[in-house]
């Protein structure tokens, strides 16, 4: 057998001989991290859920199946349809015990065909997930839930529901304008996948009772809501009053949001914040704006003011109990939403779609349930800074372990170095998801 060889290396400070390029028939993988989605699926019980729920949609391959296959490729690192073919050539079918994967036109077809009733069935999952993270770590008797939007860039009219409507990046180009949905404790609540066209608020009235009555039944009992600014309006307000959550919702900076301010007051604690309190729309308004001092060294020409004035911040709350720069600090650390939905995208997520709006509903919904999969896996068994870990270093490290496949007596065994570093990193966290227990919960209709 031909093959290539590197010639040696003269002036290397180490082994100087050639290295050979050969080609090998033995079953490698790169993936055998992934063996914590199969420990972590199967003590769950996610595909006896699945197809139990999922009965009515048919085809060659089961549900279940098909979405395990398919989180399987987002947490691998594939992103589009295409990307399931390296799932078999690379191994990864044969840890998950698989006889064959579907190629991108079955998967597709799949997608088209389970449409929108598929997407209840995803999000008790997602839910079901929650609860079972909860169930390891505990139940938090407080919560704060993180609602935001983000633009999936488009390019073609070819996906459906991909239409010109809010893109601050690319004006004028279509895309989709999907709602998320965290907590506090990096948990995702569900991705409501809309048009391009769709309002910020749009659905979100409905999707907070949902949720709302969801954490209370897990037990949790104090509720915070943070909406940014897209989402304030007089219905809202109704809508979070009515729910009896506390909210912080960023207010618009317009004249009449101002007028209904009291005069500015220096901050005791920072003189660098000036606060003021008003009403708007029956709740508790604050305003908070940070003055500060202008260097003349700065400057080159006479100054009208010793003072700069930055934006002004505005906040509603129902909580007239707090400070106005509490209200403003609670507020700005709701921003950790961004940090999340950028690890949606690592995972994947909008980075391919089909000609059916309620298949691209399944693919976003899909990609939370792998997010969720993921933060399960890093809180519960994984320890030190991979608790902490993004899905793009976990994949890198964990997840893509190189190993090889053995089988002798019919009996097939996945072999890691024995001075593999992150050896002891697996086995410890195969132990520990071998513990959990699936949650006590059931099926909750969208209301």
């Amino acid at each position: 057998m031909r093959f290539h060889c590197i010639p040696a290396r003269p002036h290397a400070q180490g082994t100087t001989t050639p290295l050979a390029l050969r080609h090998s028939a033995g079953a490698l993988t790169d993936g055998a991290g992934l063996v914590l989605l199969r420990q972590l699926w199967d003590t769950l019980q996610l595909g006896a859920r699945l197809d139990q729920h999922a009965v009515d949609i048919g085809g060659r391959y089961r549900t279940s199946t098909m979405i395990e296959m398919w989180v399987a490729s987002l947490l691998y690192g594939g992103t589009t349809m295409d990307d399931l073919a390296h799932l078999d050539a690379r191994g990864v079918a044969r840890c998950f015990g698989w006889r064959r994967v579907p190629d991108a036109t079955t998967f597709g077809r799949w997608l088209r065909r389970a449409g929108d009733a598929l997407l209840p069935v995803l999000d008790d999952l997602t839910w079901y997930l929650v609860r079972a993270r909860w169930a390891a770590v505990g139940v938090p008797a407080a919560i704060t839930v993180l609602l935001d939007s983000t633009v999936v860039q488009r390019y073609g009219m070819q996906q459906a529901g991909a239409v010109k409507g809010y893109n601050p990046t690319r004006h004028g180009r279509p895309s989709h304008h999907p709602l998320v949905a965290f907590t506090d404790t990096g948990d995702c609540l569900g991705i409501q996948w809309r048009p391009g066209d769709a309002h910020t608020a749009a659905g979100a009235h409905a999707w907070l009772r949902t949720l709302v009555r969801r954490l209370r039944q897990a037990g949790v009992r104090h509720i915070t809501v943070r909406l940014d600014k897209g989402s304030f309006s007089q219905a809202m307000v109704d809508t979070l009053t009515a729910l009896g959550v506390d909210f912080v919702l960023k207010v618009a900076n317009h004249a009449y949001a101002r007028r209904a301010l009291a005069p500015w007051r220096q901050s005791q604690k920072d003189p660098r914040y000036w606060t003021s309190t008003g009403t708007l729309h029956g709740a508790h308004l604050v305003g908070v704006e940070r003055r500060d001092a202008i260097d003349a060294a700065d400057t080159d020409s006479l100054a009208l003011t010793t003072e700069s004035r930055a934006h002004v911040a505005l906040v509603l709350t129902n909580r007239t109990d707090r400070h106005a720069l509490t209200t403003w600090r609670t507020y700005n650390a709701g921003t950790l939403v961004e940090q999340r939905i950028k690890e949606l995208y690592q995972l994947g997520f909008g980075a391919t779609a089909v000609d059916d709006l309620g298949g691209n509903a399944v693919l976003a919904a899909l990609t939370g349930v792998a997010y969720q999969l993921l933060h399960v896996l890093r809180t519960t068994a994984l320890r030190g800074g991979w608790r902490r870990a993004q899905p793009a270093r976990l994949r890198a490290w964990v997840l893509r372990v190189p190993a090889v496949h053995t089988t002798h007596a019919r009996r097939r065994s996945l072999q890691l170095r024995r001075d593999e570093p992150l050896r002891p990193v697996l086995l410890t966290a195969l132990r520990t998801l071998g513990g959990l227990a699936p949650p006590r919960t059931r099926i909750l209709a969208l209301a």
